[in-house]
């Protein structure tokens, strides 16, 4: 019986790890900062500067723990 590629590799398992997603965010961030991002989201609204340092540092450190060598934020604040 030949198994397909998703059978052998699960893409979305490989691929949902390194997502900076809910439960990494949740875990990362100071409750305070993960209740005004999650509302930033949900409202689809600016991001409050004031939180906006404490995202990108723990961003930038889980990818790091990930491996990555270069980042840009791709935004401004």
């Amino acid at each position: 019986m030949e198994e397909s590629m998703s059978e052998v590799l699960n893409v979305s398992e490989m691929f949902g790890r390194n997502v900076f997603n809910d439960a990494v965010m949740k875990d990362r961030l100071p409750k305070n900062v993960y209740k005004k991002l999650k509302k930033t989201i949900e409202d689809g609204a600016e991001m409050d500067p004031s939180i906006a340092d404490v995202v990108a540092h723990a961003m930038k450190d889980w990818a790091i723990e990930r491996g990555a060598t270069h980042y840009t934020t791709g935004s401004s604040l």
